[in-house]
């Protein structure tokens, strides 16, 4: 009975103090506290490598990494040096061939990586001794062996081409050259051209100008005592021999006076790639950085929170996602916002940017915003704190840029300071609605002309893949010409109408080089046609068949290692169309849509840009050039699982077969990867057996 009479008068006690508690209105935040935040240790060698040791002895792990605080560089002519280096840092010392590092890696269940700023290795504590013997070896040792040399150049150039018809890929470029300057090195563009220009070297030389303990740290995370960290820096790290860099200075790139528009043009491109970028002066660890990041948070850094999205995703459903990002740097940082849209909406989306950044200007922003984002930046910087590597960064930053000792210990008491008013504040001082770049990458005839309204000078600027600028003066079609004086024109280039109807079969073998993994991988290409629109297509891997598509002129299949399917009935008009030997003898007739729409260089030929549509409703670019009036690129854009993709093919070394002219190299991009073909043979008099359309 006692107890319950104590039961009862706690229950009436919590019931009364919930009776007086005003549900009604948010209570107030807590003040911010300084966090106490875990000791980091530091200490020099006697060389002038710096060491940092963060203990954590939760697990027996531990992670090392040897960082080189690197100064800007402009590399010029040779420009993706300092990149290959660091990538061949780890395939050879003189005792250890690349094999050898890779084996002694996984025999302990670790991991080392090394880049151009330096060399990474983590894994059990029993195995430090082990990863530090392999750090150092590279560290001391390297040898960049030739042949890595050449297949790193190899696999560059590769990823290069992919990158060709990836607009973000091609965006990401041009808006670092527009932004910063061909002439900075951050503004400077990697291209075929400078990597065949880089020399073995020039590699060895970026080593032994960089890696030098002056400029150096020494990383320890984890199950480590000091004592321990200092034994393994000397033992490892003291014999590291201390030499003189040389640094460069720079001038800061000029602001944008007005809106420069600028334009890359992908051809056929069913969306755009829209980026509104500028360069803003604001170091690490400046009083700007914290109410900055959290008026960009508000803009767009929070993602799903931002205005941006709400704006662009939400409420105009022009995108999937939009966002923005505000980047410090010791010498030049960078405002960005951008998005992927619909090619219809790209002056309506830039629109929308712009109207976003002057509303921060312009408007003070809500309690609830401010708050809400407040809170989201409170809770990433708790969550990164969980790990141990960020206290290591936050000594590294600490040390490098002068920061006070306490500075990340008040980032939430600083955090919550902020006001309202300074949130517009440093929208006025960063965000640059007027004199920003705003750049495009997508389809020019389609969104190039409107967007010419938000350029200071009133005109669109038109530039290639490296941020080059072109020629902007249209030139002009020739009087008389027309889409089917290009055809024809064509058709007569190759063989002639009457040649070419009188082809009833065709035949071809070729051979087609995929770069993938560092790998290049070999595919044999067969191809079968008919007249009555029968075709059969395959393409192994030696003797092992990768993919099969047949067609007898009303019905198809494919095949492959997952097994056979039929091709469904909406796709076989768009079959049908694609085997048909010679489909240019068909543009001129009724059903096909066929327009010529200007002059433009490809690979510097001019040449004429015809859009064709056929009766399936298949919309492709292609490109015949002036002097020859062979067809040099066809740009189709196709679905691919609910995505659009633009398929770029270039066609050239044309040659003779029995009187007609056939293209004997091929390049196809799509998706990010590159096929190259080179045909073996062509056969058009052979008549194909029948039974090669059947299933």
């Amino acid at each position: 009975m006692k107890n319950i009479l104590y039961i009862l008068i706690a229950f009436l006690s919590i019931s009364a103090a919930t009776a007086q508690t005003d549900r009604s209105k948010a209570p107030k935040p807590a003040k911010a506290k300084k966090i106490q935040l875990g000791e980091s240790q530091t200490f020099k060698l006697s060389n002038g490598l710096t060491a940092i040791l963060v203990e954590n002895h939760e697990l027996p792990t531990i992670s090392f990494s040897i960082q080189i605080a690197l100064e800007p560089v402009v590399e010029g002519k040779v420009a993706g040096t300092a990149s290959m280096a660091g990538q061949l840092l780890r395939t050879g010392t003189t005792t250890r061939s690349k094999s050898m590092i890779d084996k002694e890696i996984d025999f302990i269940g670790a991991s080392l990586n090394t880049s151009q700023a330096g060399i990474y290795g983590s894994g059990l504590k029993k195995h430090q001794d082990k990863i530090l013997e392999l750090m150092a070896d590279i560290l001391y040792n390297p040898t960049f062996p030739a042949e890595e040399f050449d297949k790193l150049k190899k696999q560059t150039l590769s990823g290069l081409a992919m990158s060709a018809s990836d607009p973000n890929s091609i965006s990401g470029v041009v808006a670092e050259v527009l932004r910063f300057g061909k002439n900075h090195p951050y503004g400077e563009p990697v291209t075929e051209e400078t990597v065949n220009a880089i020399t073995l070297e020039g590699v060895r030389q970026y080593y032994n100008s960089w890696f030098k303990p002056d400029i150096g740290y020494f990383i320890m995370v984890g199950d480590l005592t000091l004592a321990e960290g200092k034994a393994l820096a000397e033992k490892y790290f003291s014999s590291w021999k201390p030499g003189k860099v040389e640094f460069s200075n720079y001038a800061d790139p000029k602001p944008i006076p007005v809106n420069l528009v600028a334009f890359v043009d992908k051809p056929g491109a069913v969306q755009s790639v829209v980026t509104i970028t500028n360069t803003v002066k604001l170091k690490p660890g400046e009083p700007d950085i914290l109410p900055a990041s959290l008026m960009n948070s508000i803009l767009g850094g929070g993602v799903f929170s931002g205005r941006l999205m709400m704006n662009l995703r939400e409420d105009k459903a022009y995108t999937y996602g939009a966002s923005s990002s505000l980047r410090s740097d010791k010498y030049i940082g960078s405002f960005t916002a951008g998005s992927q849209v619909g090619t219809a909406v790209t002056d309506s989306a830039v629109n929308e940017f712009l109207y976003e950044m002057k509303r921060l200007q312009n408007e003070l922003v809500t309690a609830e915003d401010l708050r809400m984002n407040k809170d989201v930046m409170a809770g990433e910087f708790a969550r990164a704190l969980e790990s141990p590597s960020t206290l290591a960064t936050f000594a590294l930053n600490t040390i490098r840029y002068n920061l006070p000792k306490d500075y990340y210990a008040t980032y939430l008491e600083r955090l919550e300071k902020i006001t309202i008013d300074d949130i517009q504040a440093m929208a006025k001082k960063y965000l640059r609605p007027d004199n920003c770049i705003i750049l495009v990458v997508g389809n020019k005839a389609m969104a190039a002309d409107k967007l010419a309204r938000f350029a200071g000078s009133g005109t669109v600027t038109y530039f290639d893949r490296y941020g080059n600028p072109l020629e902007t003066t249209s030139v002009a079609i020739p009087g008389g010409m027309t889409a089917q004086t290009v055809i024809n024109k064509y058709l007569e280039a190759i063989g002639g109408k009457g040649n070419l109807k009188g082809v009833q079969n065709f035949t071809m073998k070729a051979t087609g080089k995929i770069e993938a993994m560092g790998r290049t991988m070999e595919i044999g290409i067969s191809q079968w046609q008919a007249e009555g629109d029968k075709m059969c297509q395959e393409m192994r891997m030696g003797e092992m068949l990768l993919t099969k598509q047949t067609f007898d002129g009303t019905a198809g299949w494919i095949e492959g290692m997952g097994g056979s399917k039929k091709i469904p009935d909406a796709e076989i008009a768009k079959t049908r169309e694609g085997a048909i030997i010679f489909p240019e003898l068909h543009y001129l007739n009724s059903g096909y849509e066929v327009k010529l729409n200007g002059i433009e260089p490809v690979e510097g030929k001019s040449c004429y840009r015809v859009e064709v549509k056929t009766p399936a409703g298949t919309v492709q670019t292609e490109y015949y050039e002036i002097a020859s009036g062979l067809k040099i690129r066809v740009s189709t854009v196709d679905e691919m699982q609910g995505q659009t993709a633009e398929t770029v093919t270039d066609l050239n070394d044309y040659r003779k077969v029995d009187g007609i002219s056939f293209p004997f190299a091929m390049k196809q991009s799509v998706a990010g990867q590159v096929i190259d073909t080179r045909v073996d043979s062509i056969d058009i008099k052979t008549p194909v057996d029948p039974a090669r359309f059947k299933k």
